[in-house]
């Protein structure tokens, strides 16, 4: 007979059927889903979910690292709305959940716009992680993230991710919608460019890895940080530049960084969501993950201080990925109704066991 756990793993599962449902019709996520899953054993979301509530305790640092710099040959404060998104919502499940203190990292010229998307989904944004850490013990409630900086510069970047990890000791890094380095050291778009605006979160994984602290990439297109996990396969699937890429490099764009747990995505900001619902489901707590208002309000927000939908170019109207802001609210809904009836399930699964006659009763 079927015992909680085994619910679990089946909501869980279900997590990951709906993240990776290809609604934006990439194609790449059909191929990407099957070869991460086959390295772990059990649903990722929930993987990933369960890693972070053993390991993080109230007060404690995660890192959350996002931020893409979608056009850099014209302007590099041009980025993104995948990634900013996850990683706003994460942070509100991991504060939440577990009490934890999310600092989240991106490129110098993305801080003050990823703290506007950081405030939509309910946090005052304080300027360092010692005074987001200091607010979670004040007698007085403040509910805060830290937004900080990381180097593109291959030097800074190293020294940079020493110093983080030494001084914070993070419980976990996660990083979302982020181009990672391939062996040459080169970070890619998925057009198969070359990216050198990308700050080098490859450093921080690497310092995180060495010090035996939880690694979690999140991505939807195989160029993404933690595609490491299956690079030599990703070399010789049909997504375009995974072999061979247009920079020159020689490397192709399959990044050769590892994390833990790799998340595949139809949308990078679905795979941090369905870590948040996993969150929820694990606490029995749906409030946990965040709900259709409160996407609609980082979706605007994300607008606001221009952040673009990366598949079309505009700005306006809020979208992701080539799917407007209705889009993600229903996906949000339909994922938080995954968490409440699998609980609701759950709980009449125990009343029902409970009820059974023991043998020989």
């Amino acid at each position: 007979m079927a015992n909680n756990e085994d619910f679990v793993e089946i909501v869980g599962q279900r997590v990951d059927d709906l993240v990776n449902m290809d609604v934006p019709a990439r194609n790449a996520t059909r191929i990407l889903y099957p070869l991460a899953r086959e390295k772990i054993r059990g649903p990722l979301c929930l993987t990933a979910a369960k890693l972070l509530r053993e390991r993080t305790h109230q007060g404690e640092v995660v890192f959350i690292a996002t931020g893409f710099p979608d056009r850099p040959h014209i302007n590099i404060t041009v980025a993104e709305t995948d990634g900013p998104l996850g990683a706003a919502a994460l942070a509100r499940a991991l504060h939440w959940g577990l009490r934890a203190v999310p600092v989240i990292l991106v490129e110098e010229q993305l801080v003050a716009s990823m703290s506007c998307v950081t405030g939509a989904a309910g946090f005052r944004v304080l300027p360092s992680p010692e005074e987001a850490i200091a607010a979670i013990s004040s007698f007085s409630a403040l509910h805060a993230a830290a937004v900080i900086s990381f180097p593109n510069d291959v030097a800074k970047a190293k020294e940079r991710a020493q110093e983080l990890i030494e001084k914070y000791k993070p419980t976990g890094v996660v990083v979302i919608e982020k181009a990672g380095m391939n062996e040459k050291g080169v970070c890619h778009g998925s057009r198969g460019d070359s990216n050198d605006a990308i700050a080098k979160i490859d450093y921080l994984v690497l310092e995180a890895i060495k010090e035996k602290i939880t690694t979690i990439g999140i991505g939807d297109g195989g160029n993404e940080l933690g595609m490491g996990v299956i690079q030599e396969e990703l070399k010789k699937t049909s997504i375009p530049y995974m072999a061979k890429c247009n920079c020159g490099c020689g490397g192709g764009i399959a990044p050769a960084t590892r994390t833990d747990v790799l998340i595949t995505a139809a949308v990078s900001n679905w795979g941090a969501y369905g870590i948040a619902a996993c969150l929820a489901l694990l606490l029995k707590r749906p409030e946990v993950f965040h709900d259709a208002l409160a996407e609609e309000a980082m979706l605007q927000e994300a607008a606001r201080v221009s952040f673009i939908d990366g598949a079309t170019g505009y700005v306006m109207p809020p979208a992701a990925d080539g799917l407007r802001s209705a889009v993600h609210q229903a996906f949000v809904t339909l994922l938080r109704e995954i968490v409440v009836q699998g609980l609701g399930f759950m709980e009449k699964g125990a009343i029902y066991m409970r009820s059974v006659p023991k043998k020989g009763g």
